[in-house]
């Protein structure tokens, strides 16, 4: 008989079945390739998204956080000056005064001024008048200070610069320039 092999029939068989099966055991290992592609991709998507809410929140809450220390203003007046009747200028203020007031809706606590790291000479609040530090100064209300004498050629870099705690208990320093930070209370001395 010259016609089929049968003996070979089984393996032909199977051969043919493990073909079908290598064939799709490797379209499933694409499409599973390509399905982890996909979630690397959206897993990265939503990382970029999570980091920019993140920063978003994070401003938000440095927002927050310093919303109260903003609302803090200065006033500086020069004093003791006098008329340069020549110019009709006036020359020689040899002191500042500062108004800090207190535009929040809160206290702030433990305020005080320096003028070029000296302390404030004077400090005049509601009910008040006398040394520093001022322990508080309520909401929508003003303390003036006075600076040392200078010498008027050191006046303009004499400028207040005032330190305070808001009423989250944040420490801050506020700049003539309205320059605000926030500040780290020192260590208590052991």
């Amino acid at each position: 008989m010259n016609g089929i092999d049968w003996g070979d029939a089984p393996t032909w068989i199977a051969g043919a079945f493990a073909a079908l099966a290598a064939f799709y055991a490797r379209s499933t290992l694409r499409s599973q390739q390509s399905q982890i592609a996909e979630q690397r991709s959206f897993i990265a998507e939503q990382s970029a998204n999570l980091q920019l809410e993140r920063q978003a929140l994070s401003a938000d809450l440095d927002d927050r956080r310093s919303a109260q220390a903003r609302q803090v203003r200065l006033k500086h007046i020069a004093h003791g000056a006098e008329l340069n009747v020549d110019s009709g200028q006036m020359e020689g203020a040899s002191q500042w005064y500062l108004t800090v007031a207190n535009e929040s809706d809160a206290p702030l606590y433990g305020l005080s001024v320096t003028f070029n790291d000296l302390p404030a000479s004077w400090v005049q609040s509601p009910g008040r008048a006398g040394a520093q530090p001022l322990r508080i100064l309520a909401r929508g209300m003003e303390a003036e200070f006075q600076s040392p004498a200078f010498e008027p050629t050191e006046l303009s870099g004499a400028r207040g610069v005032v330190t305070f705690k808001d009423d989250q208990g944040v420490s801050w320093r506020l700049r003539a320039d309205e320059q605000l930070e926030e500040v780290t209370d020192p260590e208590p001395a052991a």
